[in-house]
């Protein structure tokens, strides 16, 4: 699959009736990709993908003021949403980096009420012939008939949504549409959504917040300036500025999810020891001057969450 051709021919088109000074949101428009897919310009979801040392609450608090924008502006492209009741919407979260996007909380905070939610474990693991996803949990109990299906999730490949998706499906067969979040999201995942939403004859929505990254060989990594990535020019410019073109083309844009959210000191302290290991190298004065901002951030929040508790 050649990103880079992918991104040559995508269109990113603003959508006037959603977008507002602080919010932008776009129509992606390719033959490789589903016609709802958006990308919002997210200021929340922002500072996630440029400061990868924001950790467990504030990164909570971020990417729940994401997912309370993504949710009003899928209520303004889906149809499906716009006709459903609190009974019939249903939030389905793979555990357990998901439950970090705030849903449940983002929903309430939209539309007054908690949300349906479903269960169910899934495992990401590369095998020899690439990244599998074994799934060894799952909880329907709360999937209601017709429901609208949320899910708040990272996606690089797609394999894990799609294997997520087709298990919702069979305990669902009457599910009226499926609308994805990825605050960080991969261009082959975008593209195989639109081939399992032509298998199942069911209408999916994506949202990717920022840009839909390009990924790497290795199947995870999504750095901002990938040749695959599909962003505005204004977008481009910030991660740039932030990163440098060296870091901006090797680094990934979100690093691991799961970490971040799940365990924080264990993503600080390889964040530093990273950068620690990036300064003994040839770097230019650019990416030496963007690295010693990250370790001096990353050392002041590994600081903070090492502070005894108090009351």
């Amino acid at each position: 699959m050649n990103q880079a051709e992918i991104r040559e021919t995508a269109r990113m088109v603003e959508m006037a009736g959603l977008s507002s000074p602080m919010l932008r949101v776009f129509q992606v428009r390719s033959d490789y990709l589903l016609p709802s897919t958006y990308v919002i310009e997210s200021p929340s979801a922002l500072k996630i993908l440029l400061r990868p040392w924001i950790v467990g609450g504030k990164l909570a608090s971020y990417a729940r003021r994401s997912t309370a924008e993504f949710l009003r502006v899928a209520y303004g492209v889906s149809e499906e949403l716009r006709d459903s009741h609190l009974g019939t919407v249903t939030e389905v979260i793979p555990l357990a980096g998901s439950l970090y996007y705030g849903v449940a909380e983002a929903f309430e905070s939209v539309f007054g009420e908690p949300i349906n939610r479903c269960f169910i474990g899934a495992k990401r693991q590369l095998s020899p012939t690439g990244w599998v996803t074994e799934l060894a949990y799952e909880n329907f109990e709360a999937l209601s008939p017709e429901s609208v299906i949320l899910i708040g999730d990272t996606i690089a490949t797609g394999g894990t949504i799609e294997r997520i998706l087709d298990a919702t499906l069979a305990r669902g067969p009457d599910i009226r549409a499926v609308i994805v979040y990825s605050i960080a999201g991969g261009l082959i995942g975008a593209h195989r959504l639109k081939q399992l939403a032509e298998r199942l004859h069911i209408p999916i929505y994506l949202f990717f917040s920022n840009a839909i990254f390009g990924v790497e060989s290795n199947g995870t990594d999504m750095p901002w300036l990938h040749p695959g990535t599909v962003v505005s020019p204004g977008i481009r410019a910030k991660a740039e500025s932030t990163y440098g073109t060296d870091l901006g083309r090797r680094w990934c844009c979100v690093w691991d999810w799961g970490d971040r959210a799940k365990q924080p000191l264990k993503h600080l302290e390889m964040l530093l020891a990273r950068c620690d290991e990036e300064l003994h190298a040839n770097v230019t004065e650019k990416t030496k001057n963007v690295l010693e901002k990250v370790r001096r951030e990353t050392q002041n929040a590994l600081e903070e969450w090492k502070k005894p508790l108090q009351l």
